[in-house]
Order: structure tokens, then C-alpha cells, then sequence
């Protein structure tokens, strides 16, 4: 990355105000910064979060939080490369380049959170896609690579050796990381940040597409969130979803009282209760006297 940054005459200074941000953020290098954007179960991205307890917030903050040394550099590398080309394309003015991964961050996790909510509404898809939570800016990536590569779509690509096309390079990226990491919910970001990209770019081919594969059925279905539709979320809270929690990484989250001090914690799904809505987890802090609580499906996020 350094090497590359050298070899640039003009210096993308957005881009690395923003990769100054993730890398503080990870690091804790500014305590302040951590206070802003919160802890990994206030910061990720949840569809559930986001449209039933609107928590806005998430559809940025989630751009900035990376899991480990690895995710982060791989995802500031790519963000490097991107970020050159478009600021060189918008005059080296930096504010433009940092408004424009704000405006598809946004978009992006805006676009994924009505999707899952969309399909797990219809009964095409279990809770995963809807309560699971994800983070990491890869999806805003790929939003920037629709940007890049939709302002000159000739030419071909190497990918891991193969000759791909420009317009279809994104999603054969999209079709590799879904084969390396199965979750429907990356997936649906990841393409979410397809659409993004093609929103800047063609806005209106965009909405129009939206309109007609979604429209009515969806936007309409979110106009009202009634009792029966949380009466049907319960329900399948206690059939074919249960089971597949039992096992998985969660994060607390939302939690009062007592078990305030918990929030953002990591711990493990053991089981679901009968009624769907209460789980009981296995806390990661071995020296805590509480071992195994029971605590509200809403107060956990499976990553």
C-alpha cells in the first residue's frame, strides 16, 4: 500500500482521511473516535436493526468496523486502489471522494436492509437474513469498483488468471466470495453495493429496474408493520430458524439493568427456548459467575 501511495504523483488525501478513520477505529488510537461510532454490536449492520428499531447509524458506522488485522488490510488496500482512481477522476478534490463513500455506504446497506427485510417478510427466507448481522466495507467497495469500471466498461480484467470482462468483473467477485464465505446476508450486501454503484452512476435506469422488480410488493409490505407480521416472525423464530442458531457467534446488544454491563460482548448461541423469543448464551468472559444466561432474541446478533 505504501509503495503504491509513493508511486502516485497526487496524493488521494479522501481516501486516506477515510482509511485513517477505519484504521484509528480498529486500533483505538482515538477514544473519541470509538465513542462516536460504538462498539461492534452498536456499529454493525443488522437489517432488523435498521428497519424495525431504526437504527440509521448502522447503514455508515458499519463501513468502518473490521474483525481482524486481515480484514482490515485487505479491505484498506482495495479501498486504496479504488480511491486513487476516482479522486484523480474528481480533480484530487478530496471532500468529493469522502461525500461519495458516506452517500454509498448508505445506499448500500439501505439497499441490503430492505431486501433481506423484503425477502424474509415474503417467507422466502429464514431469520438468518433478517437478524444476522455483518461489517466491513466491502460492500461500499464494490459500490466504488460499479463506479470505476461503469465509467469505462471496455477492456478485460485478470482475476486470479482469468480474462474478465469489465462489466462483469464485480460479480464475479461477488460469485467467489459467496463460494469462500456462504452468508446469504454478505451476499446480499455485496450485491446491494452493485446497485449502489449503478444508482450514481445510471440513476434513473436504477430506480426504474427497482420499481419494477420490487415495487408494489415490496415498499408497499413496509408501509405497515403490523401485529400479524411480528405475530409471523415469532413464528418462525420457533421453527425451521431455531436450530440453526444453536452454535453460532453472537454479539450482546440492547441489554438493561443488571446485564447492561454485557453489551457488546461476544458469546455463543446454546439453544433457543421453546417460545422463540428468548435464547440462552455461553458468555466468551470465562471468569464470569453468570456462565449461561437467557436473555431476548432481539439483544444478540449472529455474525
Amino acid at each position: 500500500m505504501y509503495q503504491q501511495y509513493q508511486a502516485v504523483p497526487n496524493k488521494p488525501h479522501g481516501t486516506l482521511v477515510i482509511m485513517a478513520v477505519m484504521a484509528s477505529y480498529y486500533f483505538e488510537v482515538f477514544p473519541l473516535l470509538n465513542d462516536i461510532i460504538g462498539d461492534i454490536s452498536s456499529a454493525c449492520f443488522s437489517p432488523a436493526k435498521v428497519l424495525r428499531d431504526f437504527e440509521l447509524q448502522r447503514t455508515l458506522f458499519s463501513s468502518f468496523v473490521h474483525g481482524d488485522e486481515l480484514h482490515l488490510a485487505y479491505n484498506l488496500s482495495s479501498l486504496l486502489t479504488k480511491g486513487i482512481k476516482l479522486e484523480e477522476r474528481y480533480g484530487g478534490k478530496a471532500e468529493k471522494f469522502v461525500l461519495l463513500f458516506c452517500l454509498v455506504s448508505v445506499l448500500t446497506h439501505g439497499f441490503a436492509a430492505i431486501i433481506a427485510g423484503g425477502l424474509f417478510h415474503s417467507g422466502l427466507f429464514d431469520g438468518d437474513v433478517y437478524y444476522n448481522a455483518t461489517y466491513g466495507s466491502s460492500g461500499v467497495l464494490f459500490a466504488l469498483q460499479t463506479i470505476v469500471l461503469g465509467e469505462n466498461p471496455r477492456g478485460n480484467y485478470s482475476f486470479f488468471g482469468l480474462q474478465v470482462p469489465a462489466h462483469r468483473l464485480a460479480l464475479t467477485e461477488v460469485g467467489l466470495l459467496y463460494l469462500m464465505n456462504p452468508s446469504t446476508l454478505n451476499l446480499i450486501v455485496h450485491v446491494s453495493g452493485i446497485l449502489a454503484g449503478m444508482l450514481v452512476l445510471r440513476p434513473t435506469k436504477v430506480i426504474n429496474m427497482l420499481k419494477y422488480i420490487f415495487g408494489f410488493n415490496l415498499f408497499g409490505g413496509f408501509s405497515n408493520f403490523s401485529d400479524n407480521n411480528r405475530a409471523r416472525e415469532g413464528r418462525r423464530g420457533e421453527g425451521r430458524n431455531t436450530p440453526r442458531l444453536n452454535g453460532k457467534r453472537c454479539v450482546m446488544t440492547g441489554l438493561t439493568g443488571e446485564q447492561a454491563s454485557l453489551n457488546g460482548t461476544w458469546a455463543s448461541i446454546v439453544r433457543v427456548l421453546e417460545n422463540g423469543n428468548k435464547v440462552v448464551v455461553k458468555l466468551d468472559d470465562e471468569t464470569t459467575t453468570r456462565g449461561e444466561i437467557a436473555v431476548g432474541r432481539e439483544n444478540v446478533l449472529p455474525i
